[in-house]
């Protein structure tokens, strides 16, 4: 309906004036579903034709003169942009470069002074000769099945009670 170039033509029609009942006949011939909105589009056509013009203000040549000044100057407001870039986003992302940066070089301290100390506990240990040898360790099944701890005492205990 809205696509329909009768329906338009005659929809322009009624906004300028109002139509003929030989327009209107042929506007709801062409689409019989929108009787209604052909009726309340017309009405609205006449209700804003009654109105009365607004009144110009005296000063409206000066008001679109200095429109179309303000509109000859909207470049000048563009170089603008850039100032805001380099005022703005310059600082923000040294800024940020800054503490990314310093963020770094703080991590690899920290991570030089863990190998420092890993090396430093590496080479205490490799210094220590006292270290049982690993031969220690074949038996260690057989070293933990043994019952370390001596048995109680059964006099002691039958005294105690």
């Amino acid at each position: 309906m809205n696509n329909d170039p009768v329906n338009q033509r005659l929809r322009e029609l009624a906004w300028r004036r109002k139509l003929t009942a030989a327009e209107l006949a042929q506007w709801r011939a062409a689409h019989p579903e929108a009787a209604g909105a052909a009726a309340a589009e017309a009405a609205l056509s006449a209700a804003l034709a009654a109105l009365p013009d607004a009144p110009i203000p005296s000063n409206f040549t000066a008001r679109v003169l200095q429109e179309l000044e303000r509109a000859a100057r909207q470049p000048a407001a563009r170089r603008r942009d850039w100032l805001w870039v380099w005022r703005v986003l310059v600082p923000r992302a040294a800024l940020a470069s800054v503490v990314v940066g310093a963020s770094l070089f703080a991590y690899h301290r920290h991570q030089v002074a863990q190998r420092l100390a890993v090396g430093a506990s590496i080479a205490t240990v490799t210094g220590v000769e006292s270290l049982p040898s690993p031969q220690i360790l074949e038996d260690f099944d057989v070293i933990r099945r043994l019952d370390t701890t001596p048995p109680a005492d059964r006099d002691l205990v039958a005294w105690l009670q």
